[in-house]
């Protein structure tokens, strides 16, 4: 009798182990494909080894992210890896059954055009609620010149909330044509080439509920980039030599580079404008003074030197006194890689006697510099206006 109870135990542990083994399979399709869309397509679709109920579920996944990094590469065929990618992408695209494609990430070598052109025809026919594109088309095995034109088509996504594209793209939509991109509330515009001076302007007059842009320009061009957008909260820009004009009022959040203090242009005040992160180069920093006038309602500014001025010996002028005090609203100050040159002391000293209730400033010294001790001892006996400020050099 002990032997057949222990049989039954036994028995009764291996179906609950063999139960508890499948429990994920036995899930219903909506959750597994919301499990899938947490992984990698490469991943996904490796789950489909795994049984005949997971042999297609990652055709259901509105998600596609394919990137030719995560691909096997043959170390004596570069080219060869870059086809064998391409030949992935056209059977995943044939295979994938979503009734709707939401997010689709695509890393690429310009290799094939012909080949990116049907990929974006694909998705543009069949992927009506497209909401999020991300293209990133980095350069051939052999050097070239040679860049893609971004196809018109993907204008007509009415469904987009978020628009990145980077690397070899030309960028060139008609001011003729009836796009509009009445959804798109993030665009990413990195290292790509502008056909002309009114590409830019043309693609921000598509996308009238605009709310965050980031901007890197390589470009050698000597444009003009206007940004002219009511509705935008967050600004990042990183350009060379380049002419920029900003009229944002809107603006909450603003990442700056440049390498000339002639770079910017600002017809308008920043009245919302809370965070400012400014690329100090040693040139540029006129256009901090000019950024801090028409700033009024600051919270948090860092100041990240980048690199130091060679040309021309540099000073910072105190600006006019302002009745409503343009540092009024200062909570947090940033410096990273203050030297103690004479034009730092002088700005650093500002903003304690400026910032009316400031809590916290923060100097990060630079490697190369003063002794962290002696920065905090002269900057120590400088008078603060707000009796809150903790003053912390690292």
């Amino acid at each position: 009798m002990a032997n057949s109870s222990k049989s039954k135990r036994q028995k009764l542990n291996c179906r609950e182990e063999t139960v508890g083994a499948d429990r994920i399979s036995d899930l219903p399709d909506c959750l597994l494909i919301h499990i899938l869309s947490l992984l990698r397509t490469k991943q996904a679709i490796q789950t489909s080894r795994l049984s005949s109920r997971w042999k297609l579920l990652w055709t259901y996944v509105p998600k596609l992210n394919l990137d030719i990094d995560s691909f096997p590469k043959f170390e004596c065929d570069k080219v060869a890896s870059i086809i064998n990618f391409e030949c992935y992408v056209f059977k995943v695209l044939a295979k994938h059954k979503a009734k709707y494609l939401r997010n689709f990430r695509l890393k690429y070598n310009l290799n094939h055009q012909k080949c990116l052109d049907r990929w974006i025809s694909t998705l543009t026919t069949s992927a009506l609620n497209l909401q999020e594109l991300d293209l990133q088309i980095i350069n051939c095995p052999t050097p070239t010149d040679c860049c893609w034109k971004l196809p018109h088509s993907i204008f007509y996504c009415n469904k987009l909330v978020v628009l990145k594209i980077e690397g070899h793209i030309v960028l060139d939509p008609s001011s003729s044509s009836s796009f509009q991109l009445n959804t798109l509330k993030i665009l990413r515009l990195e290292s790509i080439t502008f056909a002309n001076s009114d590409s830019f302007v043309t693609l921000l007059s598509f996308c009238p509920v605009l709310e965050d842009l980031t901007l890197i320009i390589d470009d050698k061009k000597e444009f003009k980039f206007k940004i002219c957008v009511p509705t935008l909260k967050r600004l990042s820009v990183s350009y060379l030599n380049k002419k920029l004009e900003i009229d944002t009022p809107s603006l909450e959040y603003f990442d700056f580079e440049c390498q000339r203090s002639y770079g910017l242009i600002c017809p308008t005040r920043f009245q919302n404008l809370a965070c400012l992160v400014f690329k100090y180069n040693g040139h540029n920093l006129s256009v901090l003074e000019a950024l801090l006038l028409r700033a009024p309602n600051l919270r948090v500014v860092l100041v990240d030197k980048i690199a130091e001025g060679r040309t021309q010996k540099l000073y910072w002028t105190e600006p006019p006194n302002d009745p409503n005090s343009l540092l009024s609203h200062l909570t947090t100050f940033y410096f990273r890689g203050y030297k103690g040159l004479k034009h730092e002391v002088d700005f650093v000293k500002f903003i304690l006697k400026e910032a009316r209730v400031l809590k916290a400033m923060r100097i990060e010294v630079h490697r190369h510099s003063k002794l962290k001790k002696s920065v905090f001892e002269e900057l120590s006996i400088f008078p603060r206006r707000s009796s809150t400020c903790l003053l912390l050099v690292k």
